[in-house]
């Protein structure tokens, strides 16, 4: 199994948080080149994905570069949305949504919705539906928050051009550095970190991924937001 390649990287960034400055930290992963650089070679001779992340929001303009696969949004949030999130028992009905952002976040302002789902979590999708608007052009959106079902589920690609997955709960998505998840090393998003994954053409290469399984203890993971462009 070919071994990852990390550079951890210290910079000036900060993420803004209440009473506090936080350093970022960007490392890079690639199997099997040691650097994801230069970009006229980036899809030559590799067999997983190339996966940027960092702790600054500044890192989804990577996602700009050919040579990226998945962007990890690794943001801190406040202590209060984890401890409300993560020990939420109530399990909601799924939702889902189409639309420009604009029609998302008037569908998200149904007061009906905050009966069933957090504020948090529905002001949460609200605005990174209009950063995901703001990075695909505001090409329409489809929009899931949905409790993963238990026991293990697929590993896949995303639909069209762009997806996002998040997290709210107590695990995150899984992603595989391989193109074959047998015998791939799988690595676990935490839970609140964002990723935007592209999508692939059928037969190139892509970063396949799957929504978290059952917890150690039994429990439920917790909501997870996925969306995805509608380019048809």
């Amino acid at each position: 199994m070919p071994p990852s390649q990390q550079h951890a990287v210290s910079s000036d960034m900060t993420v803004p948080a209440p009473q506090e400055s936080l350093g970022a930290v960007l490392f890079m992963e690639s199997w099997p080149a040691p650097t994801i650089d230069p970009a006229e070679n980036s899809r030559m001779g590799r067999l997983a994905p190339h996966v940027v992340a960092c702790a600054h929001a500044t890192v989804v303009m990577d996602l700009q570069r050919p040579d990226v696969d998945m962007v990890v949004w690794g943001r801190r949030i406040p202590a209060t949305w984890e401890g409300t999130l993560t020990n939420c028992s109530q399990v909601p009905s799924a939702l889902t949504f189409a639309g420009t952002p604009s029609e998302i976040a008037d569908s998200l302002a149904n007061p009906a919705l905050h009966q069933d789902w957090s504020p948090l979590i529905l002001t949460d999708v609200r605005d990174l539906s209009a950063l995901f608007g703001a990075l695909t052009g505001g090409v329409r959106q489809h929009i899931q928050l949905i409790t993963p079902s238990r026991g293990e589920t697929a590993f896949e690609l995303p639909p069209d051009a762009l997806r996002l997955i998040c997290a709210y709960g107590n695990a995150g998505p899984e992603w595989c550095g391989s193109q074959n998840p047998k015998s791939g090393i799988v690595s676990t998003l935490t839970p609140f970190a964002v990723a935007f994954i592209k999508g692939a053409a059928e037969g190139k290469l892509g970063c396949l991924h799957r929504l978290p399984a059952n917890i150690a203890n039994g429990a439920r993971p917790g909501p997870v937001l996925v969306m995805d462009t509608i380019s048809r």
